[in-house]
């Protein structure tokens, strides 16, 4: 018997625990052993769903329509969706698909604050965020330092400007009670769901109870702690990959008492099993038929649970956050702040230097401020922010939107995602690159000689570089010479780029 033989039959030992919950438990297993289809979800802030579309059959990718999700499109077979021209312009996330249940249920509606307790990889908080956007606000919290990255990395390559983001322990977090219109509590879990990306794990049955025994009460005080952050009227939204129904109808009827009900939805284009109201003797609270169960074999997909809860009146069960308090260290940009960075110059607002030097319209920023946490970096983001400092103001922000300039040697750098983020709208100082081999060394971060003349006057310094559609961020142009500045996360090796990007 092979390695791989033994792995699923591992595996299946494991989803026979979950048979009785299962109309049809053959179907479930036939289903978990295949590939799982990958998953790609527009970013609307950068291109068109036709856009993208275009692009991947372009590279050879052949996609279809997750019709039950705007925006999403999946494939059978894709080696690595981390590699095209269109993903490091960020024009699109990848992310499981049955995943983007948990906004869909949570549905986030202009002028919202959210609150994504357990925020990364960043793929829900960049979803939750472009239906906000820009009146309404997202505070993305992780507590893991180590996916801390993840979540920055998503948010700075797909452009969001209405995200700032935390790093507390989500089970006490010092925020202020009923600060949210919406909290999504997508918690850590044992992850039996993600069985189909991970058949070679060692699954077992004892393996996971282990596993659920570890996570549960973890997952009790975030959800209670949710419930507590969200005002009375106002959604929560709980989800986890995992089919045990120890970490999902079982933790939501311990939390839930008179504080919320969990309330009915639906998904046109899906289909779901409900939740479990009987488990191992056993019985849960009858609203608990409203939750959604996802398996595999109903939609082609990865496992889920989705409940919606609404919140009540009733009292809280915590103080707003039992943790010492960091202040928030960001603040707005001021003349003295500019003068102090940049000497005796008088230098003109950022944002103000940022649209004349590449030929934006101030209109495309009048949504939008400046701030500033220590003294090398400059942020961009939307103002509804403003309304939603004073509730972070015992909390150390991380990161505020966009990173908009760096200061170097008192001069202001700008960085590769705001010349993303508004690389549409730029006139000026663009270069554009019209060969492959052009594109190949920029993405490198060498520096090559471009000899014919660009398209538009460019000004020695820093530049905006295109390619075709594809806004691909900073470079520095010297005597006729490029440098690129693009950031090492989205540099790409020679040749390393999928075929089809020749423009």
């Amino acid at each position: 018997m092979t390695g791989e033989q033994d792995d699923c039959i591992r595996a299946e030992h494991m989803l026979s625990r979950y048979e009785s919950l299962v109309e049809h438990p053959s179907e479930l297993w036939t289903a978990a052993r295949r590939p799982l289809p990958i998953c790609v979800w527009t970013n609307h802030l950068k291109t068109s769903d036709p856009a993208l579309l275009d692009a991947l059959v372009d590279d050879n990718i052949d996609v279809d329509s997750a019709d039950w999700c705007q925006g999403a499109f999946r494939t059978q077979s894709w080696a690595k969706p981390g590699s095209t021209l269109a993903y490091r312009a960020g024009w699109y996330l990848v992310q499981e698909e049955i995943a983007m249940t948990a906004v869909e249920a949570l549905d986030p509606q202009p002028t919202d604050w959210v609150l994504d307790l357990c925020a990364a990889p960043g793929n829900k908080t960049v979803q939750i965020a472009s239906r906000v956007h820009p009146l309404g606000f997202v505070v993305a919290n992780e507590w893991n330092t180590g996916r801390l990255s993840s979540l920055w990395s998503s948010i700075a390559r797909m452009g969001v400007t209405n995200v700032a983001t935390v790093n507390a322990d989500g089970q006490t977090i010092p925020l202020p009670n009923h600060a949210f219109d919406r909290v999504l509590v997508d918690v850590p879990c044992s992850g039996e769901g993600t069985l189909r990306k991970h058949l070679r794990r060692q699954w077992s049955v004892t393996s996971s109870l282990k596993a659920i025994a570890r996570i549960v009460p973890i997952q009790k005080r975030l959800l209670s702690r949710a419930l507590d952050l969200v005002k009375p009227g106002g959604t929560v939204v709980y989800s986890t990959c995992t089919f045990a129904p120890e970490e999902n109808e079982a933790v939501l009827d311990a939390v839930l008492g008179d504080r919320a009900v969990v309330e009915p939805f639906h998904i046109p284009g899906l289909h779901h099993a409900p939740g479990v109201l009987n488990w191992q003797g056993a019985s849960f609270r009858a609203d608990l038929l409203h939750a959604h169960r996802y398996y595999p074999h109903l939609n082609d997909t990865g496992g889920f649970f989705v409940a919606r809860l609404r919140r009540t009146d009733a009292p809280s069960q915590s103080s707003s956050g039992s943790l010492s308090k960091i202040a928030n260290s960001f603040h707005p940009i001021e003349p003295s702040t500019l003068k102090s960075l940049m000497g005796d110059r008088q230098p003109q607002h950022p944002l103000s230097q940022f649209c004349e030097r590449f030929g934006i319209p101030a209109s495309t920023v009048q949504h939008m401020n400046v701030w500033m946490k220590g003294q090398e970096k400059l942020w961009l983001t939307d103002k509804s922010y403003t309304t939603l400092n004073p509730i972070l103001k015992d909390i150390d922000v991380q990161n505020l939107g966009i990173l908009l300039y760096r200061v170097v040697q008192g001069h202001l750098k700008p960085t590769t995602a705001a010349l993303q983020r508004f690389g549409a709208s730029i006139t000026l100082n663009v270069l554009e690159l019209t060969t492959y081999d052009q594109l190949q060394q920029f993405l490198a971060g060498q520096a090559q000689p471009l000899p014919l003349a660009p398209k538009i006057p460019v000004d020695d310094g820093y530049v905006h570089v295109r390619h075709g559609p594809y806004e691909l961020g900073c470079g520095l142009w010297i005597n006729g010479t490029l440098h690129s500045q693009l950031p090492k996360a989205l540099r790409l090796k020679q040749d390393a780029l999928s075929a089809g990007t020749e423009a």
